[in-house]
């Protein structure tokens, strides 16, 4: 967890109290490496390298487009959220805070880890916290739907209790815009929001985002060899769906295995599964995150000011928790 402790520096450190997620957090590390030197051990390293520098330069032009598309997608949902919620922020600083994010959830240790790109921006804080919620929740729930739709097709004897699932996740999607029109909720927002419309132009961000990354995936393994579009889209469901896998960090090590898996069903061979999800990992991951490290260098003076500034939104959030807990308190004993 990044907490934002006053130090005579006036710097933010890691807080003494969580040398268990910090343990965790380099257990993540350990077991994310651990899988994929477990891979290279069982194939060919030389070969997986070779795969990923065997494209011809047209392909990797069109792959670093559908990068770039992707990643700006990806900002323009970050941009559209922040916008549609906090009332205090400059764009100027949308950029530094979304670049900073892939980094931050590489370095930091802890459930809160990416949310720490708020504090790259100045201003009020809720709202920006609420933006960071909702791009978390369409990420989280457009894999989990995805993979319940695809996983009839791979395990079908329990194809009926997957779809019963599926169903209840479609009735989710429409029932959470309520809970965010709560009077609790409501009174930590900075705007007043339309959710239905939010949430209709949310998600239709995320499965674009999604259809970009699998069409990096058909693009790269078409060009060694040819995979079915349908056959293509379950497997890279399954290799974005680990993400949903809390055992390393950023799915290093689980991507590759789930790769080597899935594609293997379809007569991909293991070097080109790992060659091909490294690589997209590396242009989509590892590169913005050291974009996001360049940001957070240049922003460390910010982070100074912005623990405290964090702290105070936090202290306002947990206040009004608690005040609105007396008042239904208070109803129930009158009543």
């Amino acid at each position: 967890m990044l907490l934002c402790s006053e130090s005579p520096a006036g710097c933010i450190y890691i807080n003494g109290n969580d040398v268990k997620e910090k343990i965790v957090f380099i257990l993540k590390y350990v077991f994310g490496f651990g899988l994929l030197i477990w891979l290279f051990t069982r194939f060919d390293t030389v070969e997986i390298f070779a795969v990923m520098i065997s494209f011809d330069w047209y392909i990797i032009g069109m792959l670093l487009v559908l990068v770039f598309l992707n990643i700006y997608m990806q900002f323009y949902r970050w941009q559209y959220l922040v916008s549609s919620h906090s009332t205090d922020y400059q764009v100027k600083d949308l950029l530094p805070s979304f670049f900073a994010g892939f980094a931050l959830r590489m370095m930091i240790p802890g459930g809160y880890a990416e949310v720490s790109k708020v504090l790259l921006m100045p201003g009020k804080k809720r709202g920006k916290v609420v933006a960071f919620g909702l791009e978390k929740y369409f990420e989280t729930y457009i894999k989990l739907m995805l993979v319940l739709f695809a996983l009839p097709f791979v395990i079908k004897s329990y194809s009926r209790y997957f779809w019963i699932l599926t169903i209840l996740g479609v009735a989710a999607y429409f029932a959470f815009p309520r809970l965010l029109r709560t009077k609790y909720l409501i009174k930590l927002q900075e705007k007043d929001i339309k959710y239905h419309g939010l949430f209709f132009k949310t998600l239709l961000f995320t499965i674009l985002i999604f259809s970009l990354l699998m069409a990096q995936y058909a693009l790269l393994l078409n060009n060694l060899g040819h995979l079915e579009l349908n056959k293509t889209i379950v497997a890279v469901i399954f290799i974005w769906g680990g993400g949903l896998i809390p055992v390393t960090v950023s799915g290093v090590g689980v991507r590759e295995n789930l790769a080597v898996y899935f594609l293997g069903q379809y007569g991909i061979p293991a070097e080109t599964a790992v060659g091909v999800s490294l690589l997209i990992f590396f242009l989509n991951a590892l590169v913005p995150a050291a974009i996001g490290m360049v940001f957070i260098i240049r922003k460390r003076k910010e982070l100074k000011t912005a623990g405290s500034d964090f702290r105070q939104a936090t202290k306002k959030i947990l206040t009004q928790f608690n005040e609105n807990r007396k008042i239904k308190k208070a109803q129930k004993s009158v009543k």
